[in-house]
């Protein structure tokens, strides 16, 4: 009797939790499968062309922002995606400016 061998390659763990409940997800423009971990609901390809900004990067990035030089230029000079750059900006901008929401004004009832 032939055991049934299984053509398809090994599901890679998620990386963010490590779960190995994941699944496919379609694919991406350049044809390399997606995955869509079942546990902590994340996206991401077994091998990305791309990985973490490094923190040497980063601080260049925060120098160039001091400098008050428009966003489409570090993302030019410095190699990492507009997007990337915009989040990093708004999570900047975020941590430096804490909302604290003044006393609340009382409307007057119209007379």
């Amino acid at each position: 009797m032939q055991e049934a061998t299984s053509t398809r390659a090994p599901v890679p763990p998620c990386p963010h939790c490590g779960e190995t409940h994941v699944v496919r997800n379609g694919h991406g423009r350049t044809g390399s499968p997606n995955y869509l971990c079942r546990s902590c609901s994340r996206q991401f390809v077994e091998c990305p062309q791309r990985g973490p900004v490094p923190e040497a990067t980063q601080q260049l990035i925060r120098r160039l922002l001091l400098e008050r030089m428009a966003l489409r230029a570090i993302a030019r000079a410095t190699g990492v995606s507009r997007a990337w750059l915009q989040r990093f900006v708004n999570e900047l901008y975020r941590e430096q400016t804490p909302f604290e929401p003044g006393p609340v004004e009382k409307k007057r009832p119209a007379s």
